[in-house]
């Protein structure tokens, strides 16, 4: 019979590596129930997936033999301490599964044994959670909106906020003295900023800033005059800033210079990383989406990668 099992990948989190006895993938759907009073049963929706989790059982005892694609030493007390350490980090991290290769994930947890019966080391149990690729290029994890604006570009809502304002004495933003300017005629100069081809200059993101900069007048105008009247503005006005904020995150990074690497033998994601001073893996996942397909990267492969 052949033993499959010894062609997997080994387990590594974060570069350190542990045997493993036991792997658990666990699969679940998000459902939301809908039961209404007085009838049987519900009406069940999905609302997607939830995040992939995993769970090993890792005997870190001395005296266990390195399979085929495993390189461990000392199992206690050295690659103990360094799993721990590295377990303790709270970043995102790279976990090397044995079945699906490298995954970004969050360590969820780690629950460790001493038993008397066993003199060479410990038992652990490590779980981790897959963490979404947008997470890694989005600083403060804000999804690109789209919005709408009507609420913004209505006649009616300008004259409103503006006689509220008035009547309280409060100074007008430039939105809403009379402008030849409307803020459809800032998107659309944002817009066409982003269809040159300098898209990757400062140059577009000023003008994303900008915008931002008018629309949060407008939001600082509308939390001014305090009233439900002002609501709508307000929810808009935010989630403009957090599309402005998501197009300068996609943008700005893209300026770094990009230089390539060519794979001098087969090795994983973090392989390549060591390999290439001063690199990290996020940005190779960002620069390199097709490195995640598999397990390995082959010899051969051109990597790219922010030089400076």
């Amino acid at each position: 019979m052949s033993d499959t099992f010894s062609q997997l990948l080994s387990v590594k989190w974060r570069d350190i590596e542990f045997p493993i006895t036991r792997a658990r993938m666990s699969i679940a759907h998000d459902l939301a129930e809908h039961k209404p009073y007085g009838f049987d049963g519900a009406r069940v929706e999905s609302t997607g997936l939830a995040p992939k989790r995993f769970s090993f059982q890792a005997p870190l005892l001395n005296g266990i033999s390195p399979g085929r694609n495993e390189s461990w030493a000392a199992l206690y007390p050295n690659q103990f301490l360094l799993l721990v350490d590295a377990f303790q980090k709270t970043s995102h991290g790279m976990l090397q599964h044995p079945e699906f290769g490298a995954l970004v994930c969050k360590a969820e947890r780690m629950d460790i044994d001493w038993d008397a019966t066993r003199r060479g080391g410990v038992e652990a149990e490590l779980s981790f959670v897959e963490t979404r690729l947008a997470d890694l290029e989005l600083e403060n994890d804000t999804p690109a909106t789209v919005v709408d604006i009507g609420d913004l570009e209505s006649e009616t809502f300008k004259a409103d906020l503006k006689t509220l304002l008035q009547a309280r004495g409060l100074d007008l933003p430039p939105y809403l003295e009379d402008s030849t300017l409307s803020l459809s005629d800032m998107f659309n100069t944002a817009r066409a900023a982003v269809d040159y081809p300098d898209v990757l200059s400062y140059r577009v993101a000023g003008k994303v800033n900008t915008l931002a900069y008018q629309v949060d007048r407008i939001r600082q105008s509308a939390d001014r005059a305090n009233t439900p009247l002002t609501w709508p503005v307000t929810q808009a006005a935010e989630k403009i800033e957090a599309a402005a904020r998501d197009i300068n995150d996609k943008i700005v990074p893209r300026n770094k210079r990009i230089a390539f690497f060519r794979v001098p033998a087969a090795t994983t994601l973090a392989g390549v990383a060591r390999q290439i001073p001063g690199s990290k893996v996020t940005d190779l996942i960002r620069l390199n989406p097709g490195l995640m397909r598999g397990p390995e990267i082959d010899a051969g492969t051109v990597v790219r990668y922010y030089a400076d």
